[in-house]
């Protein structure tokens, strides 16, 4: 008979008496996986929110049956080393806007012009000597000197021709050599017409200016179109300064008072300047243009100051000489023989004119981060009132030192200040 009590367990204790009881049987995992986001192609660009990331292997999973399979078919494929998701593709970075499809600039613009500059250089500077020297000669005894006139011809349209087939090549394959053999070729074409025009034409009336100003303004423009150069600007402005200069003479001049001419140059001068860079800050060449013709007009301040400075020491030279002080020669001189020879109001005049331009030239450094326009802001005050304190005979120039180091002095704590609180603002935003 079995002993029912002696075979049963109680809970709790081994079933052999000594042992351990089993560990209980592991549960099957229950884990879902979510299936992966898509990866994007390859070659494709961040949207700009952050670094794009490498494809993340999938996470591991269970041992259970069938769950690498299931893995693999969710796994993305392992960057290759010629990956470009982290390259951006195109010069204005992850950021930017991707060029338009038929952008001629994009991708093929070569950035130097190598040896091309070199030659082209060169080329341009012999070509343009010939010019020069069949100006010189083709009128070196009156009359016009056809062989050495047409050399002169020759070159010029050499340098013109040249301009023109590199204008023809396509932008996009071309890039900084298409635009130096355009450029420079062409400008010192552009000067060797206007040479040649004036030694066939040989006068000195106004209409001549005029037809020399234009062609060099008009083939100027085309050249700037054609290449995009600064330097078919600054010719431009050569052409609009002769025009702008003669027309003045012809229709302004004769109407107003002879009685403070530099006063009258001083209005001439700075408009000019004025509306030459405002009307140049449209085009990518801003700054060269602004410099240019604030260098010019610089230059006319700089000649007006100097000679009140000749006038008042002319002036007191003669007088102490011949004992006139204070008395006039009208139809000597038509100045004092003694005194300073000018209204010293013209020389303040004169004196506020530059001071607008050193604000223009001070505000236009500010935006365009240019240090041309800085060193014209620098040097206007620094040339031309110590000539204006020369010219008004100043009896007390230590006052004038002490206001304008004050001044100096103010405006560059504030300039300190305002740097600590640009970076300050600078660091908040990083």
């Amino acid at each position: 008979m079995t002993d029912d009590s002696s075979s049963s367990t109680t809970p709790g204790q081994p079933a052999d008496g000594g042992a351990p009881p089993p560990p209980p049987a592991l549960e099957p995992d229950r884990t879902v996986m979510r299936p992966r986001d898509p990866e994007p192609p390859a070659g494709a660009i961040n949207d700009g929110d952050g670094p794009p990331a490498p494809p993340v292997p999938a996470a591991p999973v269970s041992p259970a049956p069938g769950a690498h399979a299931a893995a693999g078919a969710h796994a993305a494929p392992a960057a290759q080393p010629h990956d470009t998701a982290v390259q951006p593709p195109f010069p204005g970075g992850f950021d930017g806007e991707p060029p338009a499809p038929g952008d001629p600039e994009f991708p093929t613009r070569v950035s130097k012009a190598g040896t091309t500059g070199a030659v082209t250089a060169v080329g341009a500077g012999l070509l343009g000597a010939a010019v020069v020297i069949a100006a010189l000669r083709s009128r070196s005894d009156g009359e016009l000197d056809w062989s050495n006139f047409g050399v002169g011809l020759g070159a010029t349209a050499v340098l013109l021709v040249i301009a023109v087939l590199g204008s023809l090549a396509g932008r996009k394959v071309g890039g900084r050599a298409r635009e130096e053999i355009v450029t420079w070729p062409g400008v010192v074409g552009i000067l060797g017409t206007a040479v040649m025009i004036v030694t066939a034409i040989e006068d000195d009336d106004n209409w001549v200016i005029y037809l020399v100003g234009g062609v060099l303004f008009v083939l100027s423009v085309i050249g700037y179109a054609a290449a995009r150069r600064a330097a078919f600007a600054v010719v431009a402005i050569a052409g609009l300064a002769l025009v702008y200069g003669v027309a003045f003479d012809d229709f302004v001049a004769d109407g107003l008072d002879g009685g403070h001419p530099q006063v009258v140059a001083a209005v001439v001068v700075a408009l000019f300047v004025v509306v030459v860079t405002l009307l140049g800050w449209v085009l990518p060449s801003r700054a060269v243009t602004g410099v240019v013709v604030g260098v010019f007009g610089l230059v006319g301040f700089v000649v007006m100051m100097a000679t009140f400075v000749v006038a008042r020491y002319i002036g007191e030279f003669f007088g102490s000489m011949f004992g006139l002080e204070g008395e006039m020669d009208p139809e000597g001189f038509g100045m004092p023989l003694s005194g300073p020879g000018f209204h010293e109001a013209d020389v303040w005049w004169v004196l506020a004119f530059a001071a607008a331009l050193t604000v223009l030239w001070a505000l236009a450094a500010a935006i365009s981060n240019n240090s041309g326009f800085t060193i014209l802001a620098i040097a206007a005050p620094s040339i031309l009132v110590p000539l204006a304190s020369l010219a008004l005979a100043a009896e007390h120039p230590t006052w004038w030192s002490a206001a304008l180091a004050a001044s100096g002095g103010v405006l560059l704590l504030g300039g300190v200040a305002l740097a600590r609180l640009r970076g300050k603002s600078v660091a908040r935003e990083v």
